[in-house]
């Protein structure tokens, strides 16, 4: 049933996209300084890329599915404090594997796009949709964007 103001619900929905892909892409640059902070090799480094991106192609189709049989709302707000868990542990990573593991619990976020835009689908009216779902997939490319950025 579309809903008739829904600015407030594509701020929240394009903020946690560009969030999740911002953490995307925010750690490349930043692996070198990584590797020498946690005393690690770069094969070993390479793991914080390798394990958010191989977490988040895993749980997005299932939580996305999760999220059709309970609720895409109530999925999604599990999945925002999920990656808020995932966030506090990388920032208090005392060793690389603590930060691998962080990493994971990150890559959860993936699961941020198919909610996404089921909610946009499920409480926008139809006319809505389509440039809705255009303006939040900029959002999404502009995030991966600004964290190759912020992380120079």
């Amino acid at each position: 049933m579309p809903r008739k103001s829904t600015r407030l619900t594509f701020a929240v929905l394009a903020t946690g996209a560009g969030v999740f892909s911002m953490l995307q892409s925010l750690i490349a640059p930043a692996l070198p300084t990584v590797q020498h902070a946690l005393h690690t090799s770069q094969s070993t480094v390479t793991w914080v890329m390798t394990a958010y991106l191989l977490s988040a192609s895993v749980f997005t189709p299932i939580l996305g599915r999760v999220g059709d049989l309970v609720g895409k709302k109530r999925t999604l707000v599990a999945v925002l404090l999920v990656v808020l868990a995932g966030c506090l542990l990388a920032a208090l990573a005392p060793s690389i594997g603590v930060l691998i593991v962080a990493r994971v619990v990150q890559g959860v976020g993936g699961a941020l796009f198919p909610l996404s835009f089921g909610i946009i689908r499920d409480e926008f009216a139809p006319a809505e949709v389509p440039g809705s779902i255009g303006n939040l997939s900029a959002v999404i490319a502009a995030g991966g964007a600004v964290g190759m950025v912020a992380a120079g």
